[in-house]
């Protein structure tokens, strides 16, 4: 068990399992509103990735290309949110805005916002906090990117953040940045984490994994098995 969390109440990141990108399924894909109407449906926590576009426009999407899912070979940092919504996913769905998604979600599930911040200028964190500050739900902050960390540690104590865990690079941060985060997001294969902090597990894609992983760290972050 991981005790002793610091005086934020993080309890909301164990209310239940946690969607990665969403409820998704061949039919709807992952970070797209449908997928979190259904994470809201199922009571899910919604785990989901937000970029940065040239004209400011926050939105949710997983990878910095967004050729994966709509066929187009671009990068999203470069598009303005007009030229973003003439692209669709599976040629149905458009990509949306975090704004999109929190007026949804209306505070009815905790959400997880993956924050890949690529410029680190501070712009990204500014214009989130722009949203962030008057969204009346639970909702956590987490990234790889230290710069992150840092700016919501200097600006937003108050807010729930933490650091995500991959490598061995991005694991001696830990020691740095421990006093500065409220959990750990750790790849599954370097459970159990010893940290006294909250511990999220990602990715577990299969039934035997969740039966291997639950009883090592506080929550999993999950998708096919919701």
């Amino acid at each position: 068990m991981h005790i002793n969390y610091t005086m934020k109440n993080v309890d909301f990141l164990k209310r239940s399992l946690i969607a990665h990108r969403g409820l998704h399924t061949s039919q709807i894909p992952e970070n797209t509103l449908p997928s979190f109407v259904k994470c809201v449906d199922k009571n899910y926590i919604i785990e989901l990735d937000i970029h940065i576009l040239s004209d400011n426009t926050i939105v949710v999407y997983h990878d910095h290309n967004i050729k994966k899912l709509t066929g187009v070979n671009k990068v999203i940092e470069t598009l303005s949110y007009a030229q973003l919504s003439q692209i669709k996913i599976n040629k149905k769905y458009t990509i949306p805005t975090l704004k999109q998604v929190m007026h949804i979600v209306d505070g009815k599930v905790p959400i997880l916002i993956e924050v890949k911040d690529v410029d680190n200028n501070s712009k990204f964190e500014e214009e989130l906090v722009k949203i962030l500050d008057n969204y009346k739900g639970e909702f956590a902050i987490q990234s790889t990117n230290p710069f992150v960390i840092d700016w919501f540690y200097k600006n937003r104590k108050d807010y729930v953040i933490g650091l995500i865990v991959f490598n061995d690079l991005n694991y001696k941060l830990v020691k740095k940045y421990v006093k500065k985060i409220d959990f750990i997001s750790v790849y599954k294969k370097q459970l159990p984490f010893k940290i006294n902090k909250l511990v999220l597990g990602w990715t577990i894609r299969k039934q035997s994994e969740y039966e291997k992983y639950k009883y090592l760290c506080d929550n999993l972050i999950c998708e096919n098995i919701l």
